[in-house]
C-alpha cells in the first residue's frame, strides 16, 4: 500500500540560479498556464546538488510504495537534469503546436527554444512552490507586523532571507522585506531549503511523481538578469547540505546519468 505523506528534507549545499522566481509576489510558472497561482522557483543547480536530490527523489519512490524505482521517464519529477529538461520544452512545444496557425506554432516553438537554450547546460533542474499545508508557529503580533504579501508567504510556509556581509539576514518585518525584496529577481543566486514529497497518480494512464515544496530561500549573491519572466537562521547556519545517507543505486534501473 502506498504510503502518505512522506516528506524529504534537503538544503543545497551551493546557490542556484533563479531562472524563473515568483518568491515576492506569487504567479504561475511560464510553462503551466492551467497551474494554481503559488510563490515558485526554478533552480539552475550545480552536480553536488543535482545528483543528491536525483537519489532522494528514487529513495521517494521507493518508500512511497511506488517502486522499486524504474527511470525517471516513468514519473512525473521536480528534479531533473538540464538536458532532460529542455529535451521536454521542445518535445511539450512540438505537440501544443500542432494544428496551430503559422505564427502561433512559430511563437510557440520560439518560447521552447529559449527556454531549452536556459536550461540544458545545468547539472539539474529544479522547480519547487509554496503549499499551504506548511505553517511556521509564528505569534499573532509577528504576523501582524508584517505586511500582506510576507504574511500571505508565511501562511503557505516558507520564508526569505538574504546572505549579507557574511550574515544571514530574515526578512521578518515589513521594513526589511521592502528593502531586500528586489533581490529575488531572475538569474540571482539563491540558496533554498525544500521538502520533497512523493504523490500518486489520480488516473491509471498517469504517472507517480515527487514534488519539491519550499521552506525558505535566501539570496546569497547577484547574477546577469535574465529577461522577464524550521527557522530559516537554523537551515541556512552553516549553509551545508543535508541529503540523506541513504543511496538508492542498488534500486532497479537507478542511475543518475538517466535523470
Amino acid at each position: 500500500m502506498a504510503k502518505k505523506n512522506l516528506y524529504f528534507p534537503y538544503t543545497l549545499k551551493a546557490p542556484g540560479r533563479a531562472l524563473y522566481i515568483s518568491a515576492t509576489e506569487a504567479g504561475k510558472p511560464p510553462t503551466a498556464e492551467a497551474a494554481k497561482t503559488k510563490y515558485s522557483i526554478t533552480l539552475g543547480l550545480e552536480a553536488e546538488d543535482a545528483k543528491a536530490l536525483f537519489e532522494i527523489e528514487a529513495r521517494a519512490i521507493n518508500e512511497a510504495g511506488f517502486g522499486p524505482f524504474t527511470s525517471p521517464a516513468d514519473y512525473q519529477l521536480c528534479v531533473v537534469s538540464g538536458a532532460k529538461a529542455a529535451e521536454k520544452a521542445l518535445a511539450s512545444a512540438a505537440l501544443a503546436a500542432r494544428g496551430k496557425p503559422e505564427e502561433e506554432a512559430f511563437k510557440i516553438k520560439e518560447r521552447a527554444e529559449a527556454r531549452a537554450e536556459l536550461v540544458k547546460d545545468y547539472a539539474g533542474i529544479l522547480t519547487a512552490s509554496s503549499r499551504v499545508a506548511f505553517h511556521d508557529r509564528f505569534t499573532d503580533r509577528y504576523m501582524n507586523d508584517l505586511e500582506p504579501q510576507e504574511r500571505e508567504r508565511v501562511a503557505n510556509g516558507f520564508r526569505l532571507a538574504v546572505l549579507e556581509n557574511g550574515k544571514v539576514v530574515v526578512l521578518d518585518t515589513a521594513h526589511l522585506f521592502a528593502e531586500y525584496k528586489d533581490k529575488f529577481y531572475r538569474g540571482a543566486f539563491i540558496g533554498g531549503t525544500f521538502n520533497l514529497s512523493p504523490w500518486a497518480r489520480k488516473k491509471a494512464e498517469d504517472k507517480d511523481g515527487v514534488s519539491a515544496y519550499i521552506n525558505g530561500l535566501i539570496f546569497v549573491k547577484d547574477g546577469e538578469r535574465l529577461a522577464s519572466g524550521q527557522s530559516i537562521v537554523d537551515s541556512f547556519a552553516h549553509y551545508t547540505g543535508h541529503a540523506t545517507d541513504y543511496s538508492p543505486s542498488a534500486a532497479a534501473g537507478f542511475s543518475a546519468d538517466a535523470f
